[in-house]
């Protein structure tokens, strides 16, 4: 049986352990993994959304939305004289990795600076699966 000082020994370790975030979303036979953005006092940021096709059919994320700015663009890089992308495939068994300086999601024409801590709905649009919301956490990016 724990005695009261290893129970407030393990109390105080737990609150002082980094904190696990982790959430995720699952619509069809789409898997979507910890949504993250970055922190912006600009205009715009990047969102990086882990994507897997645990079914048999390609799908397609092809769009996205959310309240807090006027555009998303789908990008394969930082480049700004690359174009958007059309869609972004999601191949069975081929996981959709995201990350800075690679491929993101823009958002543009943010309605407020998001600091770390932040969160917001976005909602994707798949070409077979549909819609989905999807809260997004802003994090500095440390981690990742």
């Amino acid at each position: 049986m724990l005695n009261r000082r290893r129970i407030l020994t393990l109390m105080a370790m737990a609150a002082a352990a980094p904190k696990a975030v982790a959430h995720s979303f699952k619509i069809g036979e789409i898997a979507i993994g910890h949504v993250w953005g970055l922190p912006s006092d600009m205009r715009e940021t990047q969102v990086f959304v882990p994507l897997s096709n645990r079914g048999q059919t390609k799908d397609e994320l092809v769009a996205a939305r959310s309240p807090i700015c006027s555009m998303i663009e789908l990008r394969q890089n930082n480049r700004y004289d690359d174009p958007p992308l059309t869609s972004i495939a999601v191949e069975p068994a081929k996981p959709v990795a995201m990350r800075k300086g690679a491929r993101h999601l823009r958002l543009i024409g943010l309605s407020r600076p998001l600091k770390s801590g932040d969160k917001f709905d976005m909602t994707l649009d798949f070409l077979n699966a549909g819609e989905i919301t999807v809260e997004v956490i802003v994090e500095d990016g440390s981690g990742h």
